[in-house]
C-alpha cells in the first residue's frame, strides 16, 4: 500500500465497491487513483478462510464501523433532543478494503420502471393529491432506459444469478413479472430455494401472485468473471450476511473490480487512515482531501478530483464537514440540500408460522435462498382505492439461522423466560417461517441528516445527526401488506401463528432493520433540486463526485447495491469520456 502523497487524478474517501468499479474504469483509462479507507486492509484469503464466528461477526461487528471512534446521533423530528448510536442496531455500514460490499447479503436488483419517475407516474395516474403530504418526492435525472445497459454489464461482469421475468419486452415463465425490460437473462441459474420458500411458492400461486426467485450476486456454479478469475458456486454455507465469502462465490469489490484496477498499477489503497475534510480553493474547487494516517499525523492528498465513496453517512458527514471558502456550509450544500431526503426502508416481519413437527434446515444457504413476489411492490397494483402510495415485496424464510442471532430474537415467538424460553427455543428455532417485507421509504421535509451541535468524532468533527420517523404513509402501507402476509401465511397452513404485528411501530435506532439507508445527496435536473447531477457530480463543486445510495432521492422497495453499481459504471465511463476532456466542467 502506497504512502506517497504525490499529487493524483482521483482520490477517493473509502475503498468500497464503487471507489473499486471506478478505480478500475480511470486507472484502465491511464488515469492516476488513490483510495484512502479507514479500516483494515482485507482479502478472502486468509482473513475469510472459514470466518463462521457468529460471536466476531454478529454479536460484535467486526466488519463495521468501529462505533467507537464514529457514530450517529439521532432523534424522531427535529422538535427532540438528539442521543448518539453507542450500541449497534438500526443499521450496519462496513469499513475495510472492499466495505459494505465485503459483507453483504447479495440481494441483487434492478429498481422498476416507475421508480425513476415517481413523482410524474403518480401525478399522472392518481393526481397530485395523491402525493403524501410534507414528502419531497421528486423524479431521478436518469431512466431505467438510461441505466439498463449498466445494469447489463455489472450482472455479467460478476456473474450474477436469477431468472429473468423479462427479456426485450417478452415475460418469462418464472421469472418476475413486474420487471423492466432486460436485454438477456441472467449469467447464472437462481440459487437453490429452501424448503420453506417453496411452501411460500405454492401458496402464493394458490392466491394468484406470481413468485419468482431473489436475484443474487452469488455464483450458483463454478463461473469465470470478466477479470478472469475462476469462481466457485455456493457452498450453502449459511455464513453470508455479515461475514466474507471464503471461496468468493459471493461478488463483492474483492473479488472482481478493486484486484483489476490494482493491476493497472496506477491503482493505489491506503488503509488505515481516516478522511476529515475535503479542501477547496479559492476557485471554489477541491484540492485534495486531508486526513489523518495510522500514526495520529495530519496529511493532505492532492488531487484534481475527487469521489466522495464512502456509505451514505459517511458521504453526508464529509460534505456537511468540509467548510471553507466560497463554501461555509460545506461542499455541495451552497444551496442548503445536503443531508435532505433521507430515507430508509420498511424491513420488518408482520407474521410467523410454526410448524411443530417439521424442521426447514434453515441454518443452511444465505438470504437469497428465498422466493418473493411483486404484486404488490411500487404501483405494481392499483392504488386508486388505497389511502397511501408506494408497496413492498413480500419474501418468507431467509437462510442463514445460525443459532446466537436467532436467539437474541426469539422473544417475538415466545414470551416465557428462563428454562421455559430456552425449551421453546431448542425446540422451535428451526421450525418457524417468517414472512418478511422490504417497502418503498419517502422523504418529508422533517427527516433529513445534518450536523450535531453537540457530539463530535474521535478526530473532532461534528457526529452527523440523523432526523428521522415513519410517517401516516407508511404505517397504511404496512397495514396494507401485513394484511397480505397474513393471507399467504394462512394459506401456508401453519400449525399456529404465535406472531403478528399488524401494526407499524415508531422507528428505533437501536433495533436493526436494514443498512438501506438512502438520500443527503441526492441527483436531480438542476441545482435547484439537488446536491449533484445524474452522474454525482456536485454542482457546486465540479471536481467533486458522489457515489452510492447518497444519489437516490427517494428509497424503493429493493436492495440498493445493483442501481448503485450501475450508476458508478456510467459515471466512470462519463468521467473518462467528457468530465478529463474538459475538466471542471458541468457534465450533460
Amino acid at each position: 500500500m502506497s504512502n506517497d502523497d504525490s499529487r493524483v487524478d482521483v482520490v477517493t474517501i473509502g475503498a468500497g465497491w464503487t471507489a473499486g468499479i471506478l478505480a478500475w474504469k480511470l486507472a484502465s483509462a491511464g488515469h492516476s487513483v488513490v483510495s484512502l479507507e479507514q479500516g483494515i486492509n482485507q482479502w478472502t484469503f486468509p482473513d475469510f478462510s472459514m470466518d463462521h464466528d457468529a460471536e466476531a461477526n454478529v454479536i460484535r461487528k467486526k466488519m463495521m464501523i468501529d462505533i467507537t471512534k464514529v457514530s450517529w446521533t439521532w432523534r424522531a423530528n427535529p422538535g427532540l433532543p438528539a442521543l448518539p448510536m453507542r450500541q449497534y442496531g438500526s443499521f450496519h455500514p462496513g469499513q475495510g478494503l472492499g466495505g459494505s460490499a465485503a459483507h453483504w447479503s447479495a440481494q441483487l436488483w434492478r429498481f422498476l420502471p416507475t421508480d425513476f419517475n415517481y413523482k410524474t407516474h403518480t401525478i399522472d395516474r392518481y393526481g397530485v393529491d395523491k402525493l403524501p403530504r410534507g414528502s419531497t418526492i421528486q423524479d431521478w435525472p436518469v431512466t431505467y432506459d438510461d441505466l439498463e445497459p449498466y445494469y447489463d454489464e455489472f450482472e455479467y461482469d460478476i456473474g450474477a444469478s436469477g431468472q429473468a421475468g423479462n427479456i426485450n419486452g417478452q415475460k418469462i415463465p418464472g421469472g418476475n413479472p413486474f420487471e423492466g425490460p432486460r436485454t438477456r437473462d441472467y449469467p447464472n441459474p437462481p440459487l437453490v430455494r429452501n424448503q420453506a420458500s417453496e411452501i411460500f411458492w405454492k401458496a402464493c400461486e394458490n392466491l394468484g401472485y406470481h413468485p419468482f426467485p431473489q436475484p443474487s450476486g452469488i455464483t450458483t456454479r463454478a463461473f469465470i468473471d470478466r477479470f478472469g478469475n475462476q469462481r466457485s458456486g455456493c457452498l450453502y454455507c449459511g455464513f453470508c450476511t455479515r461475514y466474507g465469502c471464503e471461496v468468493d462465490a459471493k461478488a463483492t469489490g474483492l473479488t472482481t473490480h478493486t484486484p483489476a484496477a490494482l493491476a493497472t498499477g496506477r491503482y493505489h489503497v491506503r488503509t488505515g487512515v481516516r478522511v476529515i475534510r475535503i479542501e477547496v480553493g479559492g476557485d471554489g474547487q477541491a484540492t485534495g482531501v486531508t486526513y489523518v494516517d495510522c500514526d495520529g499525523a495530519e496529511r493532505f492528498q492532492p488531487a484534481d478530483v475527487v469521489v466522495a465513496s464512502a456509505y451514505p453517512l459517511g458521504n453526508v458527514q464529509m460534505l456537511l464537514n468540509s467548510r471553507g471558502g466560497t463554501h461555509a456550509d460545506g461542499v455541495g450544500n451552497d444551496q442548503g440540500l445536503v443531508g435532505k431526503n433521507f430515507t430508509y426502508q420498511l424491513a420488518a416481519t408482520p407474521v410467523k408460522g410454526l410448524w411443530k413437527h417439521k424442521t426447514f434446515g434453515l441454518y443452511m444457504g444465505n438470504v437469497s435462498t428465498c422466493n418473493l413476489i411483486y404484486d404488490f411492490n411500487a404501483d405494481d397494483f392499483d392504488h386508486s382505492n388505497v389511502d397511501f402510495v408506494g408497496g413492498s415485496q413480500i419474501y418468507a424464510a431467509l437462510g442463514e439461522r445460525e443459532p446466537i442471532s436467532t436467539f437474541l430474537g426469539w422473544s417475538d415467538l415466545s414470551s416465557a423466560s428462563g428454562p421455559a424460553y430456552i425449551k421453546s427455543f431448542a425446540e422451535g428455532w428451526d421450525s418457524y417461517v417468517d414472512i418478511n417485507i422490504q417497502g418503498e421509504s419517502l422523504p418529508y421535509q422533517d427527516q433529513f441528516m445534518d450536523l450535531d451541535p453537540n457530539y463530535t468524532d474521535a478526530w473532532g468533527q461534528p457526529l452527523l445527526r440523523l432526523s428521522f420517523d415513519f410517517h401516516d404513509n407508511d404505517r397504511k402501507l404496512y397495514a396494507f401488506i401485513a394484511k397480505k402476509c397474513e393471507d399467504i401465511m394462512r394459506a401456508m397452513n401453519p400449525d399456529e401463528t404465535p406472531f403478528k404485528a399488524p401494526t407499524l411501530d415508531p422507528y428505533r435506532i437501536d433495533v436493526y432493520q436494514t443498512t438501506h439507508i438512502t438520500g443527503g445527496a441526492i441527483m436531480g435536473s438542476d441545482p435547484s433540486n439537488s446536491v449533484v447531477n445524474k452522474y454525482g457530480q456536485v454542482w457546486d463543486t465540479p471536481n467533486v463526485f458522489v457515489t452510492g445510495a447518497a444519489q437516490y432521492p427517494q428509497n424503493p422497495g429493493a436492495n440498493p447495491t445493483g442501481t448503485l453499481a450501475a450508476l458508478a459504471y456510467m459515471a466512470g465511463d462519463a468521467m473518462n469520456e467528457k468530465y478529463f476532456k474538459a475538466p471542471g466542467e458541468i457534465l450533460v
